[in-house]
């Protein structure tokens, strides 16, 4: 079946407008909460446009994912209530994991807004997309209950109730630790592995080198040069030093070249008729198995799924469709966890990708006719579209969370990203494979001392341009916290879409 991304008319456009007004009307004193209510809706709506289009497929998935939500809705958290108001009868003992989202204090409580949540009493287990936990202040060291922790409670719980959708358990008496989940031997030999790897990147590193080369190959901070850190922050360029698209991208484009040069060797392999789909798939596999190596980082899954898509779509013969895989992914990880849609690096991560595949017919296109210095050119003008279509997307995101405008970004991403992918990216997978096949023998061996020296000056050699040029365009930074409510967001982003698709139909019929 062929998946087709058709245009949007404008009364379908809006439709979908008048539902989100309708939306804020209905929510607009917790609107920041998450309501089935709304991802039913948006699931109503995608299932009418499947119908008028006739794609079938997305239309069962998304009726499964609907009676899967109704289920949740309308059966679990009554369930779950009953249940665990038999436990405070009883004075049972209740032990409650989850990932702490967002801390609430008040007068005399602490709320907690927890993601992930596994409730269990004995063989008994319960699982939550959210929940809200709360229990006196006094006598807690509040500092404790941060953001992003993974926490573990066991105590006695005195009131259990459901508040818009949301379990809300208060404890009496309890105790807290992080949350401990047990792995499976081939986690305990990954961790072990990349344990060993980051030991022999110590010992070859300097502090200010390892800081860049942990995160940039096994997705692991280092702690020994804050300065280092602070720079990435000051900049808004952290999120080069965090493994996602970016790096997905460059690092499968790197693998995909390595496998067609070596395939190239063989005449017979090179006029095999499957040579295409075969490095494909090999460079696939070797992405994921690098993913399963960094731990399965949130923002590198999401790449490597979206990527996954892509391929599979171009191997089974579909429409190359970015846009259908975008919001598949991400419809696929609301489904696995709702609260994912509050979380910054989510809405940062789609909104730029969303702009950067919205404008793609903007973009100039290398010939294969093109000279050297004029297909340079022509990457350059794309760096720069790029840019402008991520910092044109998320600019008001950034400054309603961050209370930042910083144009440095700009031209900061347009030099560093390119060095990053020419240079420092490969130089420090180059090191990766180096130390990977250099365990189980002592860190003196020459070529892993070389590769090692190279990456340290390449590393540092990035970071010092990224000092200068800061150093440089520090004035380029302004203080903006924008106050804007659900319609500025949805009025802007409706705008600059709306825009987009004109501007690039027009480009269409010109070119």
């Amino acid at each position: 079946m062929l998946f087709k991304w058709y245009k949007t008319g404008l009364l379908e456009f809006a439709t979908l407008l008048a539902a989100l007004l309708w939306i804020f009307s209905r929510y607009q004193h917790t609107l920041n909460q998450l309501h089935p209510e709304w991802i039913l809706l948006a699931v109503v709506l995608a299932v009418f446009w499947c119908l008028r289009h006739n794609l079938y497929l997305p239309f069962f998935l998304l009726l499964l994912i609907a009676a899967i939500l109704l289920h949740q809705w309308l059966v679990v958290l009554p369930s779950s209530v009953n249940w665990l108001k038999q436990e405070i009868s009883a004075e049972s003992t209740i032990m409650l994991n989850g990932r702490i989202q967002q801390r609430i204090l008040k007068e005399d409580t602490v709320r907690l807004q927890l993601s992930s949540v596994e409730l269990s009493k004995g063989e008994k287990k319960l699982h939550l997309p959210e929940a809200v936990l709360y229990f006196p202040k006094k006598r807690r060291r509040i500092y404790n209950f941060y953001r992003g922790r993974h926490l573990q409670v066991i105590g006695q719980l005195s009131e259990v109730s459901i508040d818009k959708n949301r379990l809300n358990l208060g404890f009496a008496d309890f105790r807290y630790r992080n949350a401990i989940y047990p792995q499976s031997e081939l986690f305990r030999k990954r961790n072990s592995w990349v344990r060993q790897l980051t030991d022999r990147a110590e010992f070859h590193l300097s502090s200010q080198a390892l800081a860049l080369y942990l995160p940039l190959t096994l997705a692991k901070r280092s702690y020994g040069s804050r300065s280092t850190a602070k720079v990435f922050q000051e900049t808004g360029m952290a999120h080069l030093l965090a493994i996602s698209g970016l790096h997905i991208g460059l690092i499968y484009g790197i693998i995909l070249g390595l496998v067609r040069g070596i395939g190239r060797l063989s005449i017979r392999f090179l006029e095999h008729p499957r040579f295409y789909a075969i490095s494909q798939l090999i460079s696939l596999s070797g992405i994921w198995l690098y993913l399963f190596l960094i731990g399965m980082p949130t923002p590198a899954f999401r790449a490597v799924f979206m990527l996954s898509l892509l391929v599979a779509g171009r191997l089974l013969g579909q429409v190359h469709q970015p846009l259908y895989a975008l919001f598949a992914t991400a419809f696929y990880f609301i489904f696995l966890n709702p609260a994912v849609i509050y979380e910054v690096s989510f809405q940062l991560s789609f909104i730029a990708v969303l702009f950067i595949l919205w404008f793609l017919p903007l973009y100039p296109r290398p010939g294969q006719n093109d000279s050297f210095w004029k297909r340079l050119i022509k990457y350059g003008l794309i760096s720069v579209a790029i840019t402008s279509a991520v910092m044109l997307g998320t600019w008001p995101v950034v400054a309603s969370i961050f209370g930042r405008l910083s144009l440095e970004t700009f031209w900061l991403n347009i030099i560093m990203v390119f060095l990053l992918g020419l240079l420092v990216l490969p130089s420090c997978l180059l090191t990766l494979f180096v130390s990977a096949i250099s365990l189980g023998n002592p860190p003196f061996g020459l070529l892993e001392n070389v590769v090692f020296s190279l990456t340290e000056l390449i590393v540092q050699g990035w970071f010092a341009v990224l000092e200068f040029l800061h150093h440089w365009g520090n004035w380029a930074s302004f203080t903006l916290t924008l106050d804007w409510g659900p319609p500025q967001f949805i009025l802007y982003y409706s705008v600059i879409l709306l825009l987009g698709k004109l501007l690039t139909r027009r480009f269409r019929k010109t070119d």
